[in-house]
C-alpha cells in the first residue's frame, strides 16, 4: 500500500510543477532500466499446477525487468524499443504408486520464462525542468516458452498448456525525476505487456 501511495505522489507530482521549461525536447534520446512487480503469473502457476496432494511446493521468481530506447521526434511524441523479461518456476512433490502397488514419491517442476519486445510510442505532457510525464502505448512479440521436468512417467502437459498467443501489448502512464540533466529516476504504472509497477534509472543524451 505504501508503494501505491509513493507512485501516486510522484505521478502527481508532476502536475504542480513549473511547466515553463521541458527537460525533454525534440532530438532527446532516453534510456531506462527498471525492475517491476509483481510476478503475477507465480500465484496463477501454483493453482493451476500443484493440488491438494502436493507438498514441499517451491515458487520461484524473476522480474518483470527490462530496459527502454526512446527517441523524442518532436517535444512531444517519443518512439522506441522496450525488452523485458521475467520467469517464473514452481517445484513441488506428490505421492502415489507405481504399477506394481508400490509407494513413490515424484518430483515436479515447471518454469515459465517469458520474454517480450515491443516498438512504442510515448506521449509526453505535463514537463518541467526536473520532471517528464508521459503515456505510452506499445506492442510486439511475446513469447512464453512453458518446459517441465519430472520422474513420473505418467504426466503430461496437459496442466501447462495456456495456449497463449505470442503478441504483447501494453498501455501506462509513467515519470521521470532529473537528479541532474543527464540522470533520472523512473516509475510507471502499466497493463499488459510487463510490470504493473516499475522502478529504475536512466540517462539522457
Amino acid at each position: 500500500m505504501r508503494t501505491l501511495k509513493f507512485v501516486a505522489l510522484f505521478l502527481m507530482a508532476i502536475f504542480v510543477k513549473n511547466t515553463n521549461a521541458q527537460i525533454v525536447e525534440k532530438g532527446s534520446k532516453l534510456i531506462d532500466v527498471y525492475y517491476g512487480w509483481p510476478n503475477l503469473w507465480s500465484h496463477t502457476a501454483k493453482t493451476t499446477l500443484t493440488n491438494d496432494n502436493s507438498y514441499q511446493i517451491e515458487i520461484g521468481s524473476i522480474g518483470p525487468m527490462g530496459a527502454r530506447l526512446e527517441y523524442l521526434a518532436s517535444d512531444k511524441v517519443g518512439v522506441g524499443i522496450e525488452f523485458n523479461y521475467s520467469n517464473t518456476s514452481v517445484s513441488w512433490r506428490e505421492n502415489s504408486s507405481d504399477g506394481n502397488g508400490n509407494n513413490v514419491t515424484y518430483h515436479y517442476k515447471v518454469t515459465i520464462p517469458r520474454y517480450r519486445a515491443m516498438f512504442c510510442f510515448n506521449f509526453h505532457f505535463g514537463g518541467s525542468e526536473n520532471f517528464d510525464a508521459y503515456g505510452k502505448l506499445a506492442a510486439g512479440y511475446g513469447s512464453w516458452a512453458i518446459t517441465y521436468s519430472t520422474n513420473d512417467p505418467t504426466y503430461n502437459d496437459d496442466r501447462i498448456n495456456f495456449n497463449l498467443i505470442p503478441i504483447s501489448i501494453r498501455t501506462a502512464i509513467g515519470a521521470r525525476y532529473f537528479i541532474s540533466d543527464n540522470f533520472h529516476i523512473n516509475a510507471e504504472l502499466g497493463l499488459g505487456g510487463g510490470p504493473l509497477m516499475a522502478f529504475g534509472i536512466g540517462t539522457k543524451f
